[in-house]
């Protein structure tokens, strides 16, 4: 059974629900991609690392192979369960619109260690230091994109699996482009992973999935990457 989604969700504020205009019929088939495309749909129904990543230097691309799978999946063209799912593909500007202009401050230090943070008493001077250090918001701050991607994530895990999200330019949810997009939610995204109370799609190029997302053991064992063919 589908669920209905309004606009007072964090799926819709932050978010567009791509099955939606695949039902209507929005998206053309895309052909000569079936490998990627089957190769997809393997990884979403696995036990473990269930997570695809696809990765390819054009975003175009990208996009039409993830677009595909989505038109699959709202015709009935793609292995049960994926027809009952949902996609919603990440919006960024949504994401970010209204926020301070205090937010968007450049890291002091982008390369700090997250672990000297996590281990720090919450509350703490310290803390403190190590979150400034980090350029994350302060405790303080009520509307971040970390706390509204925290939203979002919320809302898919009440839905007990209805959605898939899909997050092109992958790399930039956890830090990988800060001074355009400050947003880093892979201490939130790595426990909802391991225990599968989100899944994703994920898509960047190989150079942003090695810079971002390969150094971060936790979150790459909970994903499997896939590489589209140049063309």
């Amino acid at each position: 059974m589908s669920t209905i989604l309004n606009d007072s969700t964090p799926l819709e504020r932050y978010g567009h629900n791509l099955t939606e205009l695949a039902k209507l019929g929005a998206f053309s088939p895309l052909s000569g991609q079936d490998a990627v495309i089957n190769r997809l749909f393997q990884v979403l129904l696995r036990e473990n690392k269930c997570n695809p990543v696809l990765l390819g230097s054009h975003e175009a691309g990208r996009w039409a192979a993830l677009i595909e799978v989505t038109r699959r999946m709202a015709i009935g063209d793609a292995p049960d369960p994926l027809p009952d799912k949902q996609v919603i593909v990440l919006d960024y500007e949504a994401l970010l619109a209204g926020l301070p202009e205090h937010i968007f401050r450049p890291r002091v230090v982008k390369s700090y260690s997250f672990d000297a943070l996590i281990h720090a008493k919450p509350g703490s001077e310290e803390r403190a230091f190590l979150e400034r250090l980090r350029g994350q918001p302060s405790l303080e701050e009520k509307d971040t994109p970390t706390k509204r991607l925290q939203l979002l994530f919320t809302a898919m895990h009440q839905a007990a699996g209805s959605f898939l999200l899909l997050v092109d330019h992958f790399h930039r949810i956890v830090g990988g482009e800060w001074d355009r997009y400050p947003i880093d939610v892979a201490p939130l995204l790595k426990p909802m992973l391991a225990r599968r109370q989100i899944q994703l799609i994920g898509a960047c190029t190989l150079e942003h999935y090695r810079q971002h997302i390969e150094r971060d053991a936790a979150i790459q064992r909970r994903c499997q990457e896939i590489c589209m063919p140049e063309v």
